[in-house]
């Protein structure tokens, strides 16, 4: 009875689990490892909660559909929130943030202007992306991709996704700058210590959060079984061929964008954008280049990743969506030319998932980021 009543009621179970766990990691002050473990958590946290919804909307009652539409529409502004307030770090004097309130004596013009437009800019890329409740705009769309305009569920992955492609890169086009490799923000983690933390847990606990997350959108233990979830995600076991071709096409990604980067970096430096800094980028994964800490981050993401973007999405949105929304997730901490970098790597996981399956574009992804890590340690320790 218990089991069957588990089943029968999956989607408000996982509601009230992942509801427990961003009221105990916003609110239940737990430290330590339990505490990084919770936090962890929280991203996923909002994205199967909004599934869950949308999946009792159609199963339980009608209601549930305006709670889905209600919660995302506060994921879509907490997502612009969190851009606003990365922008705003990366816009506003190092010693404004130090002193933890600003003089009016230090904000000149620009720089209102700077806040102003980015303010601005989140508020209409977030309005942008709810064109995806539009019935013409997913008929449309439905006409180039493998997705159910009518499926409320489709629906909402849209506008999710859209929100993420469109919002992430606000704070770059505002400020000239990545957020996480502006001085004012690498000030605030060279002063916490955070920067140079230990991450080797806190990219297993992320991992283990997103492909739990997955699975569950996906439709684990609410629409599916657990085998039928590993064969929506893509998640088989490879053959030798396509091992060997993973781990052949990652070295190819590697020797390919020694070439490519330095063009793209020309390029964009040519037409005034701003190019990587590469320095700050590897001051900011310092707390990753160990050994321990490049496996782990290399797996994380590469299998988190390639699950949640190529297995989740791919399947229902096609290549181009995921593969921007791919690149946007790395707008925080890259300049343009990384991010077209990251989205023409995208792109080739995306085939490779497209002609083999999940498994394999994972294995890509996590061999060719585990490349580059150790690069970057190796250029550390010379």
């Amino acid at each position: 009875m218990p089991l069957k009543f588990c089943r029968l009621h999956a989607p408000e179970l996982l509601i009230a689990f992942f509801a427990l766990i961003i009221l105990a990691a916003a609110f239940g002050d737990v430290g330590g490892e339990a505490g990084a473990f919770l936090t962890s958590a929280l991203d996923v946290a909002l994205f199967v909660i909004l599934a869950m919804l949308v999946y009792l909307a159609g199963t339980r009652h009608p209601a549930f559909r305006w709670a889905a539409i209600l919660w995302l529409l506060v994921l879509v502004a907490g997502l612009a929130a969190v851009a606003a307030g990365f922008g705003v770090i990366a816009i506003l004097p190092a010693e404004a943030l130090g002193a933890g309130e600003i003089d009016p004596e230090t904000v000149d013009l620009d720089l209102a202007a700077g806040v102003a437009l980015l303010l601005l800019g989140v508020l209409a890329v977030g309005a942008a992306s709810l064109i995806g409740f539009s019935r013409r705009f997913r008929g449309w769309l439905a006409g180039y991709l493998p997705f159910d305009p009518d499926s409320l569920l489709h629906t909402v992955a849209l506008v999710v996704i859209l929100a993420m492609i469109l919002i992430p890169p606000v704070p770059l086009l505002a400020a000239g700058v990545p957020p996480f490799l502006s001085e004012p923000f690498l000030d605030l983690l060279l002063e916490s210590g955070d920067l140079l933390a230990e991450t080797v847990t806190l990219n297993a606990y992320t991992l283990f959060w997103t492909l739990i997350g997955s699975f569950f959108i996906a439709g684990a233990c609410v629409r599916r079984t657990g085998r039928e979830t590993l064969e929506r995600l893509g998640l088989v076991r490879p053959t030798g061929k396509q091992i060997v071709l993973a781990v052949a096409a990652a070295l190819a990604l590697v020797a390919a964008f020694h070439f490519i980067d330095p063009v793209l970096a020309a390029l964009v430096g040519w037409l005034g954008l701003p190019v990587t800094d590469m320095e700050a980028v590897n001051l900011l994964f310092a707390g990753t280049l160990t050994l321990p800490g490049i496996v782990v981050a290399s797996i994380a993401a590469g299998f988190g990743e390639e699950v949640s973007i190529r297995g989740l999405l791919q399947p229902r949105f096609g290549i181009l969506l995921p593969a921007l929304l791919f690149a946007s997730l790395h707008a925080f901490q890259y300049s343009w030319d990384g991010l077209i970098s990251v989205f023409l790597a995208g792109i080739i996981f995306a085939y490779i998932r497209r002609y083999t399956n999940t498994t394999t574009s994972a294995i890509t992804h996590t061999v060719y980021d585990l490349v580059l890590f150790s690069m970057m340690l190796i250029g550390m320790s010379i």
